[in-house]
């Protein structure tokens, strides 16, 4: 009887310790964590990367000057309302382009990052593809704009011209979160280096004080942002899966779609026809909420007007750049 009863125990412990693993591990790992929580993550997958590449369909150049900077003469503004100016990532040059499938691509001018939106640091002096290009634009000054490359490369695109990722890591993971107000799937990708395979369910992790309305506006964003990520590395709620890569410091964006410009991008020279818009757009002052009151003048340049704009855009790009970092100086000075 003694040793039924102890096989009894032995069994019921057995079975409770492996009804605590499946639950740790399956179902809710923050049932037996004090520190943390645990938010259900669907449909992960991790994968190598296969660089994606498009056509330029339509291609806009941005130079936003502060409120005081002195800006060209003979323009034509009118005033706008933006919520994409405040704060905004890579300064005061960003290129618009619309591809050839019809999405839209934004990608700052002032430096090259590890992930995008940004052109691959292999842009920066290259001689190669600056000397392909220059013979499209007779008169520019090329030694004048080296150390602004990437405006000046996007500066001697064609329409037709290819951009193509050049990824600086090996893989791309894909998850889905459910936004707790709407029920709706919403689809984040993360890229690193490739993570092990697991069979187990995979979570975000995050603080055990963190609430439902602390996390409201992280799924918000999703629907309402114009840079198309979540950008974790300046999320006061450290967020992060509990199986992903090593290093996973590295990999602070989680982007919103899979869309072209998340990777560092390099230029193929396929199109044959200049057009290009220019927009100049000036900060008048940050209206309310996250809106910013500016006043915005565009010019279209095409081949009958191509010398026009290698002087006033191609071969101004430093004095643009001069002029800004004045304005600047003096608002801190003052």
């Amino acid at each position: 009887m003694k040793k039924k009863l102890l096989f009894v125990i032995v069994m019921l412990g057995l079975i409770l310790l492996a009804l605590s693993q499946y639950l740790k591990k399956d179902v809710d790992p923050g049932l037996f964590d004090k520190d943390y929580q645990y938010i259900k993550v669907y449909n992960y997958k991790a994968e190598k990367i296969k660089p994606k590449k498009a056509k330029v369909k339509e291609i806009n150049l941005e130079f936003i000057y502060e409120d005081n900077a002195e800006v060209p003469e003979g323009l034509n503004w009118k005033e706008d309302l933006r919520s994409d100016l405040g704060p905004y990532d890579g300064g005061d040059m960003i290129l618009h382009a619309v591809l050839d499938d019809g999405s839209k691509i934004r990608i700052p001018l002032q430096e090259a990052l590890r992930f995008g939106p940004t052109f691959s640091r292999d842009l920066e002096y290259n001689d190669k593809l600056e000397k392909e290009m220059v013979p499209r634009f007779p008169n520019i000054s090329s030694e004048y704009n080296r150390n602004l490359s990437f405006a000046y490369f996007s500066g001697m695109m064609y329409v037709g011209d290819t951009l193509y990722q050049a990824p600086e890591t090996e893989a791309v993971t894909r998850f889905d979160l459910k936004n707790p107000t709407t029920g709706h799937m919403q689809t984040y990708y993360e890229y690193g280096n490739l993570p092990e395979k697991t069979d187990s369910p995979v979570f975000v992790k995050i603080s055990k004080d963190v609430t439902e309305a602390d996390l409201q506006p992280f799924y918000d964003d999703y629907h309402k942002s114009w840079k198309g990520y979540w950008n974790r590395g300046v999320d006061p709620i450290a967020k992060e899966l509990t199986h992903t890569y090593q290093y996973k410091f590295y990999y602070y964006k989680w982007y919103y779609s899979d869309s072209l410009s998340n990777l560092p991008l390099k230029i193929d020279l396929t199109g044959s026809e200049f057009k290009t818009t220019v927009i100049r757009t000036q900060l008048i002052r940050t209206d309310r909420e996250d809106l910013m009151r500016v006043r915005t003048a565009t010019k279209t340049y095409t081949e009958k007007n191509k010398e026009e704009y290698v002087q006033e855009v191609l071969n101004k790009l430093i004095d643009f750049s001069t002029i800004n970092d004045l304005a600047r100086y003096e608002k801190q000075h003052k």
